[in-house]
């Protein structure tokens, strides 16, 4: 595991705090999905629902994915051309994986 530097550390709070929040949201969908009266296991959640829950774990997939560059050392370096990403970038969308060029 490599040494973080300040900034990777600062990412990886925030990342883990916004993934906590995020985990408990979706939990609280889920409970109140299936909470609701004759709601059975088999049953359809309602489409904007389904909608919420989808976009959450894709928000929870791409902070696991950032944290795994953060670990690997990799993180703040384009996954397409290999520069790194700037700053600004990062403080603004900390599961950023491509510079600002590549994600066009």
């Amino acid at each position: 595991m490599n040494a973080h530097s300040r900034s990777e550390w600062r990412q990886e709070s925030r990342l883990l705090g916004e993934r906590d929040r995020l985990g408990r949201l979706l939990e609280e969908l889920r409970v109140a999905v299936t909470s609701r009266a004759g709601y059975e296991p088999h049953d359809v959640i309602d489409e904007e629902a389904a909608t919420q829950a989808v976009a959450i774990e894709g928000r929870l997939a791409a902070i696991d994915k950032a944290l795994d560059r953060i670990d690997s050392g990799t993180y703040g370096v384009c996954l397409t051309c290999e520069s790194p990403i700037v700053a600004e970038r990062l403080e603004a969308l900390p599961t950023a994986a491509l510079c600002g060029s590549c994600a066009g």
